[in-house]
C-alpha cells in the first residue's frame, strides 16, 4: 500500500503543522510521491545538482509534525525545490517530467505531467506569497 501525500504552502511550520489534524487546503494530491527520496531525485533533475549533495542540505522530509498514531505526518520540502519549480514553464515541466521519470527507473506515467504542472504552479504560488512547501503524508 502506498502512501498518501498531499502538498500544500503555508507561512511557516507552525501554520504547516495546523494540516496535520485540518487536513491541508487546496493541496497538490499524489499517491506514493516519497517527499523525501523522489523530490530529491526531482530536484537533482531540476538544479543538476548530485543527489548526494541534495540530501546534505536543510529542509529535505524534515519532520514538522507527527500524529498520535504515528500514522499521518507533516514533511518540509526543500526551498531550492520549490523555486526550481516555480521557474518552469509547460515546456519546462515536460521535459522535467521525461528526465525524473528516467531517474526513478521507472516508465514515465501519464500522471507525472499533470502532477509535476500543479507542483510548479503551487511553488509559483508560494514563491509570490514567501510560504514553503510542505507535505502532508498518510500511511
Amino acid at each position: 500500500m502506498s502512501a498518501i501525500t498531499d502538498y500544500f504552502t503555508a507561512p511557516s511550520d507552525a501554520a504547516a503543522a495546523t494540516a496535520l489534524d485540518d487536513g491541508p487546503i487546496d493541496p497538490v494530491q499524489a499517491k506514493g510521491v516519497d517527499p523525501i527520496v523522489s523530490l530529491n531525485r526531482l530536484e537533482s533533475v531540476l538544479t543538476g545538482r548530485t543527489y548526494d549533495e541534495i540530501t546534505a542540505g536543510l529542509r529535505r522530509g524534515s519532520l514538522v509534525a507527527v500524529n498520535d498514531d504515528g500514522d499521518a505526518y507533516i514533511l518540509t520540502v526543500a526551498d531550492e525545490l520549490r523555486d526550481a519549480l516555480a521557474g518552469l514553464d509547460a515546456e519546462g515541466v515536460m521535459a522535467a517530467a521525461r528526465a525524473w521519470a528516467i531517474d526513478e527507473t521507472v516508465e514515465p506515467s501519464e500522471e507525472s505531467v499533470p502532477f509535476l504542472a500543479a507542483l510548479a504552479e503551487l511553488a509559483t504560488g508560494a514563491v509570490h506569497r514567501g510560504d514553503r512547501i510542505y507535505c502532508h503524508m498518510v500511511i
